[in-house]
């Protein structure tokens, strides 16, 4: 089994929110119409709100 390094999860945080960005984009050019468009929006801005949210915590100093 894969082990995730627990030194740098900000990695894996960011591959999942660009992930979801690029499923977001994949939806919008689908022939698919109707809620699939603002599902496809939701998952965009949430891949951008979560990615620079992991950037943010990767720069701000831990206590």
């Amino acid at each position: 089994m894969t082990q995730i390094s627990t030194q740098k999860p900000h990695r894996v945080a960011f591959i999942g929110a660009a992930a979801v960005i690029l499923l977001g984009i994949a939806l919008l050019i689908s022939p698919w119409d109707g809620l699939i468009v603002a599902l496809a929006w939701a998952l965009i801005i949430a891949g951008g709100i979560a990615s620079a949210m992991t950037l943010y915590f990767v720069r701000v100093p831990s206590r």
